[in-house]
């Protein structure tokens, strides 16, 4: 239920829930610590394992992100891939452990949750990712709503996965605000006519939603 001491203060409708993408925007991470400590037991040097793991540059990362593939088989394809020498159980450790906490965002969060208002977590990810951050960070499992890529298998800023967003959680269009840190991400919610902040700074964040929902 929405806090009674809300106020309008945008020409907008005002929103009726917060979609947060969580890489970028909540959780800070950096592949670079993976793939150092990858090359440390691998044949491969950082190039070659820059281009299997980096989701931007890697097809099978992509794979693995839609859910096209399992955990296994993503294990698998690295270990092949780059001649891993450890096995699956140090090959979940090196690849978890890249995120860090933005601070000013989950606090942000945490402020609406104690308002009453309903939020969502909207991301592309992968299994590995989220038990780490479900394991490492108690704010993750206070959302009301997941829409995660790997399990719905479809990934932004394709549409299909912003019809699971309404879909899972009963609103659409201005009823919806979405942050995200991607420009193509943002470009097909906005689209939809969700009301978006692409996120470039906590802060700037901070104060453009606080605007929108009149908090």
């Amino acid at each position: 239920m929405v806090a009674a001491n809300w106020k309008q203060s945008s020409p907008m409708s005002q929103p009726s829930i917060v979609v947060f993408d969580l890489g970028k925007v909540l959780v800070d991470f950096d592949y670079g610590i993976a793939i150092r400590r990858f090359a440390e037991r691998s044949e491969a040097g950082i190039e070659q394992i820059q281009q299997l793991v980096d989701s931007v540059d890697s097809p099978i990362q992509v794979e693995y992100e839609s859910g096209k593939i399992t955990t296994d088989e993503f294990f698998a394809a690295i270990r092949d891939g780059a001649g891993f020498r450890g096995d699956r159980a140090e090959f979940v450790s090196i690849f978890a452990d890249i995120f860090s906490p933005m601070e000013t965002m989950i606090a942000f969060f945490e402020r609406l949750k104690s308002l009453g208002f309903p939020t969502c977590v909207f991301s592309n990810t992968n299994e590995i990712a989220i038990g780490h951050i479900r394991e490492r960070f108690p704010f993750y499992s206070r959302f009301d709503y997941y829409v995660l890529s790997f399990e719905v298998g479809t990934m932004k800023p394709d549409e299909p996965i912003y019809d699971v967003v309404e879909q899972c959680t009963g609103e659409s269009g201005a009823a919806i605000l979405y942050i995200d840190d991607r420009p193509e991400n943002i470009g097909t919610g906005r689209g939809r006519g969700w009301q978006t902040i692409l996120q470039d700074g906590e802060a700037a964040s901070v104060a453009a939603a606080e605007a929108l929902l009149g908090v």
